[in-house]
């Protein structure tokens, strides 16, 4: 064949594989699709302002734990370091009273501010990392202030040291400002008052809590002009019972800045008599002392339970109990270990799935916070920056697909950090903006912050020529045996995708696309376990293929041990391919491997010159035809096609527009079982002469039922034709044996 008809060839190879309605397929509808769940993400629709996240550490024995580690600096970067750990912005601490850690008034009027130095290396070590507010709580006073003369056992606040107590925390916070260049935000008369635990402990009632307040605490910082929060609560039950009182006091109410609490018990609800009195609410200590887990459930448990402070107590702030302890329970993030290794937890990945990307002086959102089965949801935005964040948890054992829409606002992406059983707070290619919302994929057993900023820009998309979602085989060329196009969706692990390509036999399979000029293709797999096997190659004439170098992307897992991730050539593609090959081979099953959609850059396909919607671009035809409509799915979608409609020889003729010759043309035939043959094309110059086209059948696919479709063009150079004849014949029973779906032609 001369060089000028393989030109011709080439051009025409890149709309072998189309049809109208597989272009109009080649973006799938949003109709046809499982609807997903839209939450509306309203920029004006305010709650609460976010204080902060935060540990307890310099408290006890917990501060030597950490200092006295030899890995002690890499576990502060993961605690308090927004580059490299959970950004927490709250460090808790303990108001040393001679146990475990040195009092500040050893004697009556005797003073020492020297200090420990575990907790001021914690303390300073947590200011560089960026921490935004230390604040302390008293678990007792000074033996020598209390009713048993011991710091444990609880024992009440002598009634005779009530001014001296108040006077104590006074000093405290300025005495850690004037020693230790350290500002400590807020102080915490008592930590539990309602309990005498065997360890430091002192009881208050809540009247007492409220004569000292009212009497001594605020009289004493306001002539001293002491700047700190006063917290008062921080009762074991979740409850603001031991404040109440005091709320309903004027003077009491006045010093009170925040109620705090923690959560060994009680359920998880608003502090609605402190909120009413304008007090912002901390849940100050909260953790589990259950046999030691640092599993993904557990990660997921506390992500729900830190949600519903946020969302349900409406809390401003939350306190994980410690940061990390040598420890056989829950109740650190980080296990420290006596051979100098730690353990990390998911919980403290799933705190900071909150901490690192929620700042203090954010502001949280009113969203659907239950806007799909197992899904629990919060919002925030930071007024001062743009920007925002939403907080996804998905406790299921499926992935689902969310639609969020901005209400008020313009953002152009979402950048995505994801923790799950194989990631930690591990950033995922940004959500562009897409249709005025973003389409997000919440993996199963996950917890997922996504990032954006208000105002920003929509990333630039590549601008693909065509896409092929794999509903259908209107789009490949040809394949080999044993793939099928898989619709199942266990564990939601394809993201609702009703429509997948997978091998039916464990043996290296290919399908193969055929456009003009592919410079460019990015495909999107899912797998499960491995992608072993996964191969990419290009041709310039379906015979000499180069295998691809391709990137992939960070494999998201998405449910039931499926990962998806998105496939991309390393270098230029070569610049005469014409032919594309997908490969799956090796793996341990057949459905290891599942090709959700292709993308590909190459020329514009052009419309074929007869679809058989009507006749009225043939010439003539003889009478037992009719253009069937019928079961499209078995003719990728095609609902129009001629066939006979008697076993008995008809045929078709088109003829060329006057002053032209035909030089190519490629039929698109369908044809049932191994019923292909007698089927014959002819070429004339007038009418009466008919001679026979030898042909070549190429791109045979299955497309289901028995069905199967092939493109039929000529082998050799067509001679002076001007008329061109196809005729079926044979069939037997099966009249509709064989089907014209389209014909392509080029003139000269």
């Amino acid at each position: 064949m001369n060089i000028w008809k393989k030109t011709l060839r080439r051009v025409l190879a890149c709309v072998l594989a189309f049809s109208t309605a597989a272009i109009s397929a080649t973006i799938r509808a949003d109709a046809a699709m499982v609807s997903n769940a839209e939450v509306k993400i309203s920029w004006n629709d305010t709650a609460q302002e976010i204080d902060g996240f935060g540990v307890s550490q310099p408290c006890d024995v917990y501060g030597d734990e950490i200092y006295n580690h030899p890995k002690r600096d890499e576990i502060m970067d993961l605690l308090f370091s927004k580059d490299n750990g959970i950004g927490l912005s709250l460090l808790r601490c303990e108001v040393g009273n001679g146990r475990n850690m040195p009092t500040i008034e050893p004697q009556d009027g005797v003073w020492d501010f020297s200090g420990s130095a575990a907790e001021l290396w914690v303390m300073n070590e947590a200011k560089t990392r960026g921490i935004d507010k230390i604040y302390s709580t008293v678990w007792s006073p000074p033996a020598w202030m209390k009713t048993n003369n011991k710091v444990t056992n609880g024992g009440y606040l002598r009634k005779d040291c009530y001014q001296k107590y108040a006077e104590y925390l006074k000093r405290y916070v300025e005495g850690y400002k004037q020693y230790h260049d350290i500002d400590i935000y807020a102080i915490s008369i008592a930590n539990e008052p309602e309990y005498a635990a065997i360890w430091q402990s002192c009881l208050w009632k809540p009247e007492m809590l409220t004569d000292f307040l009212a009497n001594f605490l605020a009289p004493v910082l306001a002539a001293s002009n002491t700047n700190v929060n006063v917290i008062v609560g921080e009762k074991g039950q979740w409850s603001e019972s031991m404040v109440t009182n005091a709320l309903n006091t004027k003077e009491a109410c006045d010093r009170i800045d925040i109620v705090g609490g923690h959560q060994y018990s009680g359920t998880i609800g608003p502090f609605t008599l402190a909120e009413s009195k304008g007090k912002r609410v901390w849940a100050t200590e909260v953790s589990s002392t259950g046999t030691f887990t640092a599993s993904m459930k557990d990660g997921i448990s506390w992500a729900e339970r830190v949600h519903e402070f946020m969302t349900t107590a409406n809390a401003n702030a939350f306190t994980y109990w410690l940061g990390a302890c040598q420890t056989a329970s829950n109740e650190a993030l980080i296990r420290l270990y006596t051979d100098g290794t730690f353990e990390t937890t998911k919980r403290l990945y799933t705190l900071g799935n909150f901490s690192r990307f929620i700042q203090p002086g954010s502001v949280r959102l009113n969203v659907d916070s239950s806007p799909a089965k197992g899904i629990s949801l919060s919002a925030y935005k930071n007024p001062k920056t743009g920007d925002f964040s939403l907080v996804a948890i998905n406790n299921s054992n499926t992935s689902q697909v969310l639609d969020f829409i901005p209400d008020g606002f313009a953002a152009g992406k979402l950048t995505p950090y994801v923790t799950n059983e194989a990631c930690s707070l591990e950033e995922f290619p940004s959500i562009p903006l897409i249709n005025g919302k973003f389409t997000v994929t919440l993996g199963a057993g996950s917890v997922t912050t996504f990032t954006g900023t208000e105002g920003s820009s929509v990333p630039v998309q590549k601008d693909w020529s065509l896409t092929d979602e794999l509903d259908d085989w209107s789009l490949i060329y040809s394949a080999s045996p044993d793939w099928m196009l898989e619709g199942n969706n266990p564990y939601g692990g394809f993201d609702g995708d009703p429509s997948r390509l997978r091998r039916t036999a464990l043996s290296r399979q290919e399908v193969i696309y055929h456009f003009n000029h592919i410079t460019d293709f990015e495909a999107d797999v899912y797998f499960h376990d491995s992608l072993e096997g996964l191969k990419f190659y290009t041709s310039p004439d379906n015979k000499a293929w180069s295998e691809v170098n391709f990137n992939l992307d960070k494999a998201l897992s998405t449910g039931g041990g499926w990962n998806r991730t998105k496939a991309a050539p390393a270098d230029l593609l070569p610049p005469d391919t014409s032919y594309f090959k997908v490969e799956f081979d090796k793996g341990k099953d057949s459905w290891d491997k599942h090709l959700a959609s292709i993308r590909f850059v190459c020329d514009a396909p052009e419309k074929p010159y007869d679809t058989l919607e009507d006749w009225s671009k043939t010439y003539e035809h003889t009478d037992n035809w009719m253009l069937d409509a019928e079961n499209p799915d078995y003719f990728e979608g095609d609902t129009a096609r001629a066939r006979r409609t008697t076993a008995t020889t008809e045929s078709i003729i088109y003829s060329v527009p006057e002053e032209k010759t035909l030089v190519d043309f490629t039929a698109k035939l369908f044809y049932f079982r191994t019923y292909r043959d007698p089927m014959a094309f002819y070429q004339s110059a007038d009418g009466v002469i008919w001679t026979p086209v030898e042909m070549d059948y190429t791109g045979t696919v299955d497309t289901g039922n028995h069905w199967n479709r092939m493109y039929a063009t000529p082998a050799s150079d067509l001679s002076d034709c001007r008329l061109l004849k196809i005729e079926f014949s044979g069939g037997g029973l099966f009249q509709w044996d064989k089907q014209l779906s389209e014909i392509y032609f080029t003139y000269f």
